[in-house]
């Protein structure tokens, strides 16, 4: 076979599915996410035997609320269709909706279901295999 009759070699020019605008974006908000793990640590923080003190329930708040988004993020991402999950989106979206109450005791109940509903999330995309184990 000649030169000239050979076929010419598959392109291998690759292009990024992303500019450099956008991976710059995509990098930032990468930087800005606390690991996983980091969620059974709010959780705990909640549910441990002994209750947040009345001065740390807008943090917690804030930040369940951010872990209940991301994980609800990542079981819609991955198209998870188990029922469970679907359940706990649910919840999820229903708690989040809704505003850190007043009252000491309304509050900290709204936070341990909060907390429980994330626990649960966590665990059962865990055991979908949505995300890998969490420590």
């Amino acid at each position: 076979m000649t030169a000239a009759s050979r076929p010419a070699p598959p392109s291998t020019s690759w292009t990024p599915p992303l500019d450099a605008e956008g991976l710059a974006r995509v990098v930032s908000g990468l930087r800005g996410l606390r690991p996983l793990d980091a969620i059974l640590d709010d959780v705990g923080d909640v549910l441990s035997n002994q209750a947040p003190r009345e001065d740390e329930f807008a943090e917690l708040d804030e930040r369940l609320r951010g872990d209940l988004r991301r994980l609800v993020n990542i079981a819609v991402a991955a198209e998870n269709e188990d029922d469970q999950v679907a359940d706990l989106i649910d919840r999820a979206q229903t708690l989040t909706a809704e505003e850190l109450p007043a009252d000491y005791r309304a509050a900290l109940g709204y936070l341990r279901r909060t907390a429980g509903v994330t626990n649960d999330l966590l665990e059962r995309l865990t055991e979908t295999g949505t995300i890998k184990d969490v420590a």
